[in-house]
């Protein structure tokens, strides 16, 4: 049985704060590598069809568990990132699937 997960990000970012998201892609990435991670796909969006929000980048990432995805959000290190995560994103959706 494959216990694969994959990570699904919807991002809205925000561009007045450039040096946070690259504080918290430089520091986040490591930490979901660490844990598995595997980029799938990572895309800009060009246009919103359907739904009222505009989004900037949609990412894929397929990690080996469920609780791989889980341990890195819920650890020290990624809870430090919070403060950049913030200011870096507008809006951040990030879900689990299969």
């Amino acid at each position: 049985m494959c216990d694969k997960k994959i990570m699904i990000v919807n991002a809205l970012l925000n561009v007045k704060e450039k040096e946070a998201f690259e504080y918290y892609s430089e520091h986040s990435v490591p930490l979901f590598k660490n844990a598995g991670a595997e980029s799938i796909a990572k895309h800009k969006v060009e246009e919103t069809l359907i739904g009222a929000e505009k989004i900037h980048v949609v990412s894929i990432l397929e990690f080996p568990t469920r609780q791989a995805i889980k341990d890195v959000f819920e650890s020290e290190a990624y809870k430090a990132l919070l403060p950049y995560r913030d200011k870096a994103f507008m809006k951040l959706d990030v879900f689990i699937g299969n």
